[in-house]
């Protein structure tokens, strides 16, 4: 009981106090997630890379070889399938790798936090903070390949800042899912299944000319093009690929987007975060 009286105390002190408080113990998630993560593995962070890469290949195989879909011409005038996929990927697995990883890495944790207290959401941003670096290194690849093919320009310096908020768009919901999947283990194969269905209900390897204005009535390019996830996206590639600046209207969507499913995950992970470790 005097357990229980502890932990709604630290719930309800300050949140900056905490944050400042709890932030070793997120880098040392952090750290743990990074060596954890290619353990014993030959070729250890190179596979970080070939991953995506393999993906891009597979894709660019079959959509621009297959397919015959042609990309809308980068700053610099070329046409380069490969890297229009890539600028939309690193978003998407940064986004995606969010939402996947914060029930396994809730799920992680369940001994450790039955037998000492630490806010759970220590461990979610520890290893939020890792796949970041992840997507740092990918991000960096991108851009060492764009200087070494002369497309880049003031807009790729915003690239950063649209990876930072499609993490906290992914991390928001990663909130939400990783409590219900506490509960329900059916979750987590039921986030797989929407994730599967949602990216190629975005148009990332694939360029949206090829979607036709609408179907059976439907204005199905509209309705993909207006996806939240594309906002980001599309950001993305309008300031790495296309060297363009993205229209207010698409910075005012994609900050609201991650401040409010960010905002209203942790406020929600907070208020059942007591009752995790029950179920954990």
């Amino acid at each position: 009981m005097a357990s229980k009286e502890s932990e709604n105390q630290v719930r309800d002190s300050n949140v900056f106090v905490d944050a400042k408080k709890y932030f070793p113990l997120v880098q040392n998630f952090a750290r743990r997630e990074l060596k954890a993560r290619y353990k014993r593995s030959l070729l250890g962070w190179t596979w970080s890379l070939l991953n995506p890469i393999s993906t891009i290949l597979v894709y660019s195989l079959v959509f621009s070889v297959f397919f015959r879909a042609a990309p809308p011409p980068s700053g610099n005038g070329s046409q380069n399938f490969a890297l229009f996929l890539f600028t939309g990927l690193v978003v998407w697995l940064l986004f995606a790798g969010m939402i996947n990883g914060s029930m396994g890495w809730l799920s992680s944790i369940g001994d450790l936090r039955r037998k000492v207290f630490f806010p759970p959401e220590t461990a979610i941003f520890g290893s939020a903070l890792a796949l970041g670096v992840q997507s740092a290194i990918e991000a960096a690849v991108l851009i060492l390949v764009m200087i070494l093919i002369a497309n880049v320009g003031l807009t790729t310096l915003v690239l950063p800042i649209i990876l930072v908020l499609a993490g906290l768009f992914g991390l928001g919901i990663g909130f939400f899912v990783c409590v219900f999947n506490t509960h329900y283990r059916d979750v987590q194969y039921l986030v797989g299944i929407i994730l599967n269905a949602l990216f190629f209900l975005v148009p990332i390897v694939y360029p949206i000319s090829i979607i036709p204005e609408a179907h059976w009535g439907i204005p199905i390019r509209k309705m993909i093009e207006y996806n939240p996830v594309n906002q980001f996206v599309a950001a993305a590639r309008e300031s790495a690929y296309l060297l363009e600046w993205s229209s207010w209207n698409r910075w005012a969507l994609i900050i609201f987007y991650s401040v409010a499913s960010f905002a209203l995950g942790w406020r929600f992970f907070n208020k059942r975060s007591m009752q995790l470790s029950e179920d954990m």
